[in-house]
């Protein structure tokens, strides 16, 4: 008998369809999650994990508005998430890889980058409208559908249901084991399942949750909700995860997306799926929630710990080169953006700050000599360089 059976929280029903893998029918039990509640009780010891997340949170965001331009590490933070993210659904990328892909012009990339990397740069995109968005919107089904979308755009999974509530059944654990084998089977398809997603949204905003649940509370157990719904045939975990940093946005926690939680998590993979599953057994929500704070508290900090970092690192960079080029502005500039664009080609900084061809080629011919940036890889043509310092800092 499934422990799904029991649970507090939810219940079980019936499906059966064709597995085409093996050829073979098959019946199964199918988890239906309850609405969330209006309230929840914690003990005092998650109450004191949440509240030491917050104030980490705090730090983080506080750190992110001492630089007059934001982007300068809220790019680094969205492709450490597109990194990381992404490892946890068993897509794998160096972050190297993943700035030098992004130089290429879009037309160029579905030749020239590896599956894996174009993967990552799906989510990094899709991570960058959807912080565009939440400036002034709310988080709705349509922005969730449209960012699942471009995550597995040109993937295995791309196809007619892209972007939409799923029509189709899916399943919860290796590809290559049978459905009684899953791990956790989500609802079926159709208007319940739609019903559940709009009244899951209602949730995230609704008075008396807003009120009575703290943020990280309430963040931690709308994750948990969507996962259990898992609305979409594939990308439910990114999609998810990149919910939680915009509801933090959305709700003035962060100023900035500067959060990257699934780095936490990636070595923490096992751990994240049990406490995620022990919710829909148990209904207990407190190891979670814990769990989930833990988190965020940790990544908080050290996102707190980078910034600095790369603040310091930027700061010298810049003294150096203003010390032994006081005339070129442009290697300054260039020099400036490198915590943000810590890889680049000759072409890249053109179309960027708009000089002619020889002047860029001049600046980063300068910025080799002083050693702040040198060669990366093999290219002979629109060469790529690198300051190897700034992905110590970045990748730490």
């Amino acid at each position: 008998m499934s422990p799904l059976q029991d649970s507090p929280i939810g219940s079980v029903m019936a499906v059966s369809g064709h597995d085409a893998r093996f050829g073979e029918d098959y019946d199964a039990e199918a988890f239906i999650p309850a609405d969330l509640p209006a309230q929840v009780d914690l003990p005092n010891s998650v109450w004191m994990t949440v509240s030491e997340a917050m104030t980490e949170l705090g730090r983080l965001d506080a750190a992110a508005s001492l630089i007059p331009n934001p982007q300068l590490v809220t790019r680094i933070a969205t492709r450490r998430e597109a990194i990381g993210t992404s490892a946890l659904e068993g897509t794998y990328a160096e972050l190297t890889e993943l700035f030098a892909a992004e130089l290429l012009p879009f037309h160029e990339q579905e030749s020239e980058v590896a599956p894996n990397v174009r993967e990552v740069m799906n989510y990094a995109r899709a991570a960058d409208s959807a912080y565009s968005w939440i400036a002034d919107r709310p988080i709705t089904l349509g922005l969730l559908g449209s960012l699942q979308a471009e995550i597995i755009r040109g993937t295995d999974s791309d196809g007619p249901e892209a972007g939409a509530i799923r029509r189709s059944q899916v399943f919860i654990g290796a590809k290559n084991r049978r459905v009684s084998e899953a791990r956790f089977i989500p609802p079926p398809p159709g208007d319940q399942l739609r019903a559940m997603c709009e009244r899951w949204v209602h949730w995230l905003t609704a008075p008396q949750p807003t009120e009575q649940i703290q943020l990280i509370s309430r963040v931690a157990m709308a994750h948990y909700q969507f996962e259990a719904l898992h609305p979409f045939t594939d990308g439910n975990g990114r999609v998810g995860r990149l919910v939680v940093i915009l509801q933090l946005m959305r709700e003035g926690a962060l100023r900035s997306p500067v959060l990257s939680v699934s780095s936490w998590l990636k070595g923490r993979a096992d751990e994240y799926r049990d406490h995620l599953l022990a919710v829909s057994t148990t209904g207990d929500w407190a190891p979670w929630v814990e769990f989930f704070a833990r988190a965020v508290g940790a990544e908080a900090s050290s996102g707190h710990d980078r910034i600095m970092r790369l603040l310091a690192l930027r700061e010298e960079l810049g003294d150096t080169v203003r010390s032994a080029l006081p005339r070129a502005r442009l290697a300054v500039e260039i020099t400036d953006d490198l915590i943000a664009f810590p890889i680049l080609s000759v072409s890249d900084a053109q179309r960027r700050y708009g000089r002619s061809n020889q002047a860029n080629r001049n600046a980063i011919g300068s910025l080799v000599e002083l050693g702040i940036l040198e060669p990366y890889g093999k290219a002979r043509y629109d060469r790529l360089y690198w300051n190897r310092r700034v992905f110590q800092i970045i990748d730490s």
